[in-house]
């Protein structure tokens, strides 16, 4: 095997140039953007006039091998001190609206 010569090391170099640094940042943006996407901060919820007390935040999951399916969840980010307070899972099946119910109705606002 004949060993590469600088300019052929340099010619592989990944990134070298400007365009393709500036490739790879439009790339990592992209990549960000899209896990954003997957997430939302709630400040108002209707029939509630004004924002809410408390910190919620909704979005999907990818669970699996390939996070092929998505799970929806609700965080409510404890009023006391959500750096000590435990953190509490709670999953419940249906689609549309049965999962802010079940919080309402099955755990309560308090």
């Amino acid at each position: 095997m004949k060993p590469l010569t600088r300019s052929q090391l340099q010619s592989s170099n990944l990134c070298q140039n400007v365009g393709c640094r500036i490739l790879l940042v439009l790339i990592i943006i992209v990549v960000s953007l899209d896990f954003t996407k997957s997430r939302a901060l709630v400040k108002s919820l209707p029939g509630f006039n004004d924002d809410l007390p408390f910190t919620l935040e909704t979005g999907y999951i990818g669970v699996g091998e390939y996070n092929a399916v998505q799970l929806f969840y609700y965080f409510v980010e404890s009023e006391a001190n959500p750096k000590r307070d435990p953190l509490m899972i709670w999953l419940t099946g249906g689609p549309g609206s049965s999962v802010l119910s079940a919080i309402i109705y099955e755990i309560g606002i308090y």
